[in-house]
């Protein structure tokens, strides 16, 4: 079946953001009001028709330091569908890419 497949982010981009991107409040207890959990600042900037309505949607993220990190979509090649590989922008630089030899692998 041909179809969307989404592998996302490397662990590396996703290990970047887990420790630089702004947290906000979570879920809240409904009876205390205590912040029950965070979580990341970010927002979708564009939702990518990759395959008949399905695709990416792209995210951007607030760091602690004040810039702003963009997915990108990086490669799409296609195996049974379009499999989209994504990599960070920060400050115009693409960064935390897939190398070739995985996104020949798709």
């Amino acid at each position: 079946m041909r179809m969307y497949q989404g592998r996302g982010l490397t662990e590396a981009a996703q290990e970047f953001l887990d420790e630089n991107v702004v947290r906000v409040e979570g879920d809240k207890c409904p009876r205390c009001d205590k912040v029950l959990n965070t979580k990341m600042s970010s927002n979708i900037y564009e939702e990518v028709d990759a395959f008949y309505g399905c695709g990416p949607r792209l995210l951007e993220y607030d760091l602690d330091d004040g810039r702003i990190a963009r997915e990108v979509v990086q490669a799409m090649p296609w195996s049974s569908g379009p499999v989209c590989f994504k990599c960070l922008e920060i400050d115009g630089e693409k960064c935390f890419e897939w190398s070739q030899e995985e996104i020949d692998k798709a």
